[in-house]
């Protein structure tokens, strides 16, 4: 069976939904396909990177030869990594050769880096891409607002 699936993702989490586009008299319906959460994407830098306690000498300072602990962009390329998990896993979910059509929404922060990163031949799939965050919406509001894109 063809599948016509409905993508929407921020930074943190990534929900695909099957439409089932029934006879042309009845509404349509959204399964939940897939659900990730990247849980990462919460945590504070503190939490992802210690000093390892006993790393900085007692001297103190720079002098006693420890590192002035530097976070050299520790935050884009945390951020990089995000996109790039959710740009593979949008990948794997157009790979599958039910999918023809795909309804894409990104938060407008990352829409295009994930748009960009994808396949000519996936991206071909993406038959509408909505800049917008809707991973909060439900599914009736998803509904409507892919049928009135306002």
């Amino acid at each position: 069976m063809k599948k016509k699936l409905v993508v929407v993702t921020d930074l943190a989490a990534l929900k695909a939904y099957h439409l089932h586009q029934p006879e042309p008299d009845t509404s349509p319906r959204l399964d939940l396909v897939e659900a990730l959460e990247l849980s990462s994407a919460h945590e504070k830098m503190t939490d992802q990177v210690s000093d390892l306690g006993g790393r900085f000498g007692k001297g103190g300072g720079l002098a006693s030869g420890a590192s002035a602990g530097e976070r050299h962009n520790f935050e884009l390329e945390h951020r990089k990594r995000l996109v790039r998990q959710l740009t593979d896993k949008l990948s794997k979910l157009l790979s599958a050769d039910t999918v023809v059509t795909c309804v894409f929404a990104a938060s407008k922060e990352i829409h295009h880096q994930i748009l960009d990163a994808l396949e000519p031949r996936l991206r071909a799939k993406i038959e509408r891409d909505i800049p917008a965050d809707l991973t909060k919406l439900s599914k009736s509001e998803l509904l409507a607002r892919l049928a009135h894109p306002a």
